[in-house]
């Protein structure tokens, strides 16, 4: 019968290793196993039916220890390519398949699992697509063009921005260029201007107001934002002591 690379002769109980041109002979306990295995091929066949060996060759049974090991040298002769035609199944029995199986362990079962090119290459496409994902959904506000901006110089004679953004869908006519002059005249005048960066969004009702502030820092950005509710959309709130309350300015 033929097993993999190797060739099993019951008569001579000889398993015979083709790619390596190496003979083994078997001793009764590892004949009786592969032999019950080679009748009843692609069944699992019970650890019972392989302990207690029944041709009276046998003065005691086989421990479920020693049959571990004649899989395991079974498998080691058989070589890496063909060593899944046998498997021994825990608390069940052994089978001799066909043909080679797939193996069931999953890439991370092991810590020293090794990765094929295909699952390396998989891992790669899907990276790159979680970055892409990442990249076109959570951009900062400054990558999407504001409907109106201001620079001006700080009291500290340093260069910020001012940005505010409005709902497309919003029904209440602002004119934004003269509420973003007003308000930036309002920033260069404070005394300690501690932002470099200040954004402001308003909701679709123009009620709601998100602002948020940003710093460069040595090796980071400092945030800090605030939320503004009006009862009146047209309420003017920015004034020199708001701004000072709020940490806008210093």
């Amino acid at each position: 019968m033929q097993i993999g690379c190797c060739w099993f002769d019951d008569k001579q109980k000889v398993l015979s290793n083709q790619s390596k041109a190496t003979t083994w002979q078997l001793n009764n306990n590892e004949f009786w196993v592969l032999s019950l295995l080679a009748k009843h091929r692609g069944q699992v066949v019970p650890i019972e039916s392989l302990s207690f060996p029944t041709d009276g060759q046998h003065q005691q049974q086989i421990s479920e220890e020693d049959l571990q090991q004649i899989i395991a040298l079974f498998q080691d002769y058989l070589g890496a390519s063909h060593s899944r035609l046998i498997e021994l199944i825990p608390n069940q029995g052994v089978i001799l398949y066909t043909k080679v199986v797939a193996g069931k362990n999953g890439l991370f079962d092991s810590p020293n699992k090794v990765m094929s090119y295909g699952q390396y290459i998989v891992i790669i496409l899907l990276t790159l697509i979680a970055l892409f994902f990442v990249h076109s959904h959570l951009n900062n506000q400054e990558s999407v063009k504001p409907d109106a901006s201001r620079e001006f110089l700080t009291q500290q004679g340093n260069v910020s921005n001012l940005y505010l953004y409005t709902s497309k869908a919003s029904e209440i006519d602002l004119d934004l260029n003269s509420i973003a002059d007003r308000i930036s005249n309002q920033l260069r005048n404070c005394p300690i201007m501690p932002w470099d960066v200040i954004s402001a969004t308003l909701a679709e009702d123009n009620k709601a107001v998100s602002i948020v502030m940003k710093k460069r820092l040595p090796d980071r950005w400092r945030f800090y934002n605030i939320k503004v509710m009006r009862d009146q959309a047209q309420r003017r709130f920015v004034t020199p002591e708001w701004l000072k309350k709020v940490n806008i300015c210093g």
